[in-house]
């Protein structure tokens, strides 16, 4: 019995498994964003053109001696010329540096036969066989790509098929690497490629010249694209969406803007999260410059890069709706005015997200512009400001900032001051002084800073003075400062003692 018929391979490129597939649960609305259906729906590769909705597709090249594979996503109404997921999947110059090489011998799927590909992949010295019935290629990875697509899709708001396909790199580190102390199955793949192995097949325009198109017409799949049609390797372009929409684009109106703002308004008392996203993104198309749009989008998202893209545009937004003339009258009690709130909250949350994806010299600027602009601060960004400082050591700016708010109340600031004094005059006099008063404020703070208590992912909504929420907050804020002062964190436990 052949080895291919044993299901069985003794090395890595021996036997490439091609898997086409239509996901069952996975379509494209009509303003391009991938949704998911729980009840399965009835498509495969040869109808799902006719279907009235357009389905997620995939495409998947598997190694059978060591599970590692290559994958693309298409959809039934932009399907990928299979010539070209086959160059990008054996090819050594497509992404993926971490599968390629020409098999020896590849499962066909007989739903995706056609003349053309078999003779094709005889050109290259690649022997096509059709799987034994019943065999199950690639529906386990099927599976899992669709488990984490779900996953990825509960995080991210821009959930088109091309910004799914940009976290393929953590799709593959989720499922080709294995528990610590087993072997990956990249690893596996590298390590048992036997002597010849991997053959790198021709360039591209003679790759493709090897599959003669005319029996497409057998099958729905495209074989391959329009004559001198360049490489599907790298990633395909975004299609425009509303949240690429320029803002110039769209003349200003004072009243798209207000009913822009409405639906904003009903989606911050809407339950439903999906609901939450549709009323924003409705939003945006009735005015592109309606920051709290974005700034709600960027709420729900639970990707950083995305979010801080999402607080980018925000901020865009809301400076395109102020107008440059509105800054040179209004600034110094922004806020106040209620038109300048949405554009001070995308500051907000830009500043954090600057801060957290490790941009701290702009997110401390970001900072500074809106205590510039409005510096009764009702946002309190000075309490996060102190903490930033001082986590960068710009102590002498610090200290301007503390002096400025020298009449405050809450704990954020006195703790920041006693860190301060600590540092420049160390341990007794005004920096104990300081301390004592900060622990009367609030002595929930030196159980977050000490590791006594672990500070929670999740952040308080609000907090009241002297309650732990405000201890929690302050903490998440300010620990890196003082675990990176040398003895801090003795003297504060030392204090605490004699006390």
């Amino acid at each position: 019995m052949t080895m291919y018929r044993r299901y069985r391979s003794e090395h890595s490129n021996q036997l490439h498994q091609l898997l086409v597939s239509v996901s069952r649960h996975f379509y494209v609305r009509k303003d391009g964003l991938l949704r998911y259906q729980e009840k399965p729906m009835d498509a495969n590769i040869n109808t799902c053109r006719k279907s009235s909705r357009e389905h997620l597709v995939y495409y998947i090249m598997r190694d059978h001696f060591s599970g590692n594979f290559v994958f693309r996503l298409a959809t039934s109404k932009s399907l990928l010329p299979l010539a070209d997921f086959l160059y990008l999947a054996w090819s050594k110059e497509s992404e993926e540096k971490h599968f390629w090489g020409l098999p020896d011998i590849v499962f066909v799927p007989r739903t995706i036969s056609t003349p053309g590909l078999l003779e094709g992949l005889k050109k290259l010295g690649v022997e096509p066989v059709n799987p034994p019935s019943g065999f199950a290629s690639g529906v386990r990875i099927i599976r899992d790509l669709e488990q984490y697509i779900h996953y990825v899709l509960g995080d991210i708001i821009d959930r088109r098929v091309e910004n799914i396909s940009s976290y393929k790199d953590n799709i593959y580190k989720y499922l080709l690497d294995l528990p610590l102390g087993e072997e990956s199955k990249v690893a596996r793949w590298k390590n048992n490629l036997p002597p010849g192995h991997p053959k790198e097949p021709p360039g591209y325009e003679a790759f493709v010249r090897c599959f003669s198109p005319a029996a497409e017409k057998e099958k729905e799949l495209p074989l391959t694209g329009p004559a001198n049609k360049k490489s599907q390797t790298g990633p395909a372009a975004k299609a425009p969406g509303v949240l690429d929409a320029p803002l110039t684009t769209s003349k200003f109106s004072v009243e798209k803007l207000h009913r822009a703002q409405d639906l904003v308004y009903e989606a911050w008392v809407t339950v439903d999260r999906q609901r939450r996203i549709d009323l924003a993104m409705r939003a945006l198309k009735i005015a592109p410059y309606c920051a709290d749009a974005y700034n709600l989008l960027a709420g729900e998202s639970r990707d950083r890069q995305e979010k801080l893209r999402l607080y980018e545009k925000a901020a865009r937004a809301g400076k395109f709706a102020l107008g440059d003339l509105y800054f040179q009258r209004n600034t110094g009690h922004f806020w106040g005015l209620l038109e300048t709130r949405p554009y001070m909250r995308a500051l907000m949350g830009l500043a954090e997200c600057l801060w957290e994806t490790g941009q701290r010299r702009e997110a401390i600027e970001t900072a500074r512009e809106m205590l510039r602009l409005n510096p009764n601060d009702n946002q309190g960004v000075r309490y996060i400001l102190a903490s930033w400082l001082l986590t960068e050591n710009r102590n002498e700016e610090c200290r301007r900032l503390l002096a400025d708010y020298e009449d405050d109340i809450a704990c954020f600031l006195i703790y920041s001051k006693a860190l301060l004094a600590f540092r420049t005059r160390g341990a007794g006099g005004e920096a104990d002084e300081y301390l004592q008063e900060a622990v009367r404020r609030n002595k929930y703070v030196p159980p977050y800073l000490l590791g006594q208590k672990r500070v929670p992912f999740q952040l308080p909504d609000y907090y009241g003075l002297g309650d732990e929420r405000e201890a929690v907050i302050y903490a998440h804020d300010g620990r890196e400062a003082w675990r990176n002062t040398p003895g801090a964190l003795e003297w504060l436990e030392r204090a605490l003692q004699d006390n």
